[in-house]
Order: structure tokens, then sequence, then C-alpha cells
């Protein structure tokens, strides 16, 4: 394209004028000892969130401020809740059930996959967990096959639908370490991207047709990420990770890749579900139920509504015939 000296000083201005650091715009907030972990959205704009503490599920309806239970505490062998995904297609809420010990309803539950009735709420199916391990976040791709990272053991686990069990997908010595490894998991453009929480690396995997992986790689980041938790694709270039040391951060994946922090100060991050322009992300306050803060009440929990705006550039790139 013939350089056009309007179309630069235009580009100059909307990086100028949008904002670096966005403020939070809404907040939703859960009840006294929930400890959320984990969030999603149905295309019905239900928020799901899972407890860590309390072993259930509550459902924000779309537009509505107050909770409601969707799946109740000390019930269908539950486990807390960690990784929760909305699968609209198939009607069903996914959901990791692990234990890491905190339960105010300890259950006998073997660590699992379940399968919810994404609007009744209703048990459907539980997968367990091949010699045991750390069921943590959950992803689809494209032909609605589901991935789940196992933060105790080295391996992303596929379900195989035929055979109605979970199978180990890939396995790395890279996803090996100390406490806990594999975190969370998105797929977008037919790649499959996740984090490991205590080195604070991002992994590509590509998914072939046949549905194998191929070509791991290491992505090479301008720094570790802050003991990264839930991640989110926005689209092939843009990443969301919330920063479990406090931030949700935008990680653009174009040469050079960068880091951009939309949201700092929060307390213990987890995940984060994305409703339109808005990320909504969860303060765990995981401080004062494994931390120094373990004998100090925690704050109110709330959900932080973020307008993270993420693509206003790219679409006037592309209007102007810009490459992403």
């Amino acid at each position: 394209m013939k350089f056009n000296l309007k179309y630069f000083f235009l580009l100059l201005f909307f990086s100028h004028v949008l904002p670096k650091n966005i403020l939070a715009i809404d907040v939703l907030y859960l009840e006294d000892n929930f400890f959320p972990e984990g969030i999603t959205v149905s295309k019905s704009g239900n928020l799901f969130v899972g407890s860590l503490k309390e072993n259930k599920i509550i459902r924000f309806k779309n537009k509505k401020k107050e909770a409601e239970i969707f799946i109740p505490s000390n019930s269908n062998n539950l486990n807390s809740v960690i990784g929760i995904l909305a699968d609209d297609r198939n009607k069903i809420l996914w959901a990791c059930s692990s234990n890491p010990g905190v339960s105010n309803f300890p259950s006998d539950g073997l660590v699992s996959l379940k399968a919810f009735d994404l609007n009744s709420g209703d048990f459907l199916k539980s997968y367990e967990f091949p010699n045991g391990g750390f069921c943590n976040d959950i992803t689809l791709d494209s032909n609605h096959n589901i991935y789940v990272t196992d933060s105790f053991n080295p391996r992303i686990l596929r379900l195989n639908k035929s055979e109605s069990r979970l199978e180990t997908w890939f396995e790395n010595d890279d996803f090996k370490g100390e406490g806990f490894n594999l975190n969370g998991i998105t797929f977008i453009d037919n790649k499959i991207y996740t984090v490991k929480m205590n080195s604070g690396e991002l992994f590509k995997i590509e998914v072939g047709e046949n549905g194998k992986p191929f070509n791991f790689t290491k992505i090479d980041l301008p720094r570790p990420l802050n003991a990264p938790d839930g991640i989110k694709a926005i689209d092939k270039n843009n990443l969301l990770v919330v920063e479990n040391k406090g931030s949700l951060t935008n990680i653009n994946l174009s040469d050079p890749i960068t880091l951009n922090i939309l949201k700092d100060n929060l307390d213990t991050p987890t995940t984060v579900a994305i409703k339109g322009k808005i990320a909504w992300v969860l303060q765990a306050q995981f401080g004062h139920l494994f931390g120094d803060e373990k004998d100090v009440p925690p704050g109110p929990f709330e959900i932080i509504g973020v307008q993270y705006r993420p693509s206003i550039l790219t679409k006037i790139k592309k209007l102007l015939d810009f490459k992403n």
C-alpha cells in the first residue's frame, strides 16, 4: 500500500486518545465465604461462577445483579469447583471438580470433569481423571472437542466422546514443575494456548485436521507472566490472561509480542469471562484461604467488569488496509 500521511496521523491520534489502563465499569457481588475460582458466560448472556469453598455453582441471569443457586453445595459428588465452561451448542455446563483441601463440604468424589444441563442444572455425567491429578481449566475447539488441563501431571486431556472417557491428548516435560503447573487454557484459530502458573510461561499447540497435536511452541514473552491463571482468546492476535498476583493483562501476539495491563491492584484474580466488550474478572481473595491473611476475614467478593476494547485499532488498521 502507498504510504499516506493522513492515515499515519489518524492512527497516531487513536493510539494516544484510547485509554491505556481501562477502569472497571461495573461490579457484581457474591455471597460471603464464596471464594470464587471459575467463571463463564453463555450466549444468552448468563454468567456462571463456581466456588472453591462452597462446592457450588451460581448463575447471574442476563442483566441481573442478583445471583441464584444453579448447582447446590454437597450434590453430585462435586468437590471444589475450579474451571467451568458454557458449551452452548451441546447445552452443557462443564465443571472441573478437584480437591485442594479447603472445602466446607468434603467429598469422596474423584477428580473429574462434570457435565450439567446448561439450562436446568441437572446432572448429566462425570468423567474421572485417569490416574488422578487436578482438573483445572477447560476449553472447546472448533469441532466442539473438550480439552482440560491437569495441574499436577504434565498433560492436557481431551474427552473421547465415542469411548466416554478422558484421555491424554498432549504430554510434555516442559509442563512439569513444583506446585501448580498447567492452569488456564483457550482455543483460537486451530491453536491451543495454555499457561503454566508457577513459571509464568505461555505455550501454543496446533491442532491438526485429524485432531492430533503438532508444532508445540513455548512463546517468547517480554517478561514472565505473574502467576498466570485463567486465559481467554479475544481474537487470533489477542489473549486475555489473569495474572494471579493482581492484574488482568492483554497479550498481543503480533510481532513484537506486547503485554498491556488493563486492570491492576486486583485481589487474587483467578479467571475471566468475555461478554461483548466486557471482561468479567473474579477477585478470589485466596490470601484469606491459603496465605498470610488466613485468619483475617475477607472483604466482599466481587466480579469486576472491565471494558477492554481490544480491537479498535485493529479495525482502523483493517479499514486503512494495514496488515494485522
